[in-house]
């Protein structure tokens, strides 16, 4: 799978552990283990340090998820002296005891990210690297003879994609993004009563402005568990 050609990028990971730090440039080829490093979600806005904002964002799947669904997000204001931007991701996993399809459902999450703005850059299902616009993450596995490539969701965005602005001191909240059965992450607002509790623990920090969708990005129905036919007509 090949890349465009563009700016070495470093990568963040949310998580529920450790600090934010970056990790090696994406230009080259990453194993798995080097896409992301560890950021904390947020539950106490007390915990925020110098330069830190909030951002509440919501992240679900009509798909099945045999493997974490990742979201990619730029951070467009951080480019260092070598043009150097930042990426954060943010993952969403199948319930280990769930019934069916559990990631129809909302989930929001609180994370604790460096101010500045944030687009939404790819997503993808057990990718190596970070796919570039309208790029498909090939993987192998065993086959019946030898190994074999397929394909999994997954696809990148351009400058069009959805943005949020994290400020310091302030919680954004940036709403719901969806994969669906169309290989397309699309945006909806989280209802009300899915973010109570996060507005209860945040209620001490300031509003943050709210997020940029583009009208090709609103998500126009609501979700329920599909199947997806990859680029070989595989369906899964």
């Amino acid at each position: 799978m090949s890349r465009r050609s563009s700016p070495s990028l470093a990568i963040l990971r949310l998580s529920a552990c450790a600090s934010l730090a970056f990790a090696p440039p994406i230009g080259s080829t990453l194993a798995a283990q080097d896409l992301g490093v560890p950021a904390e979600r947020i539950t106490r806005a007390a915990t925020l340090g110098e330069g830190e904002g909030v951002v509440v964002l919501s992240v679900r799947s009509e798909l099945y998820l045999e493997e974490p669904l990742d979201l990619y997000f730029a951070l467009e204001s951080a480019g260092d002296e070598n043009g150097t931007d930042a990426i954060v991701r943010v993952e969403r996993r199948q319930g280990a005891f769930a019934f069916g399809n559990d990631t129809v459902e909302y989930r929001p999450r609180g994370y604790r990210l460096p101010a500045g703005s944030y687009r939404l850059l790819a997503h993808g299902i057990d990718c190596a690297k970070v796919p570039a616009p309208d790029e498909r993450c090939l993987i192998e596995r065993r086959g019946i003879i030898g190994r074999i490539e397929i394909s999994r969701p997954s696809r990148g965005y351009g400058e069009d994609a959805p943005r949020f602005e994290v400020r310091e001191g302030a919680v954004t909240y940036a709403g719901d993004f969806a994969l669906t059965a169309r290989n397309s992450v699309e945006w909806s607002p989280v209802p009300a009563e899915e973010l109570a509790k996060l507005r209860r623990r945040f209620a001490g920090l300031e509003a943050g402005p709210a997020p940029e969708i583009p009208e090709g990005f609103r998500l126009k129905y609501g979700l329920r568990a599909r199947s997806f036919q990859d680029d070989r007509g595989r369906r899964y």
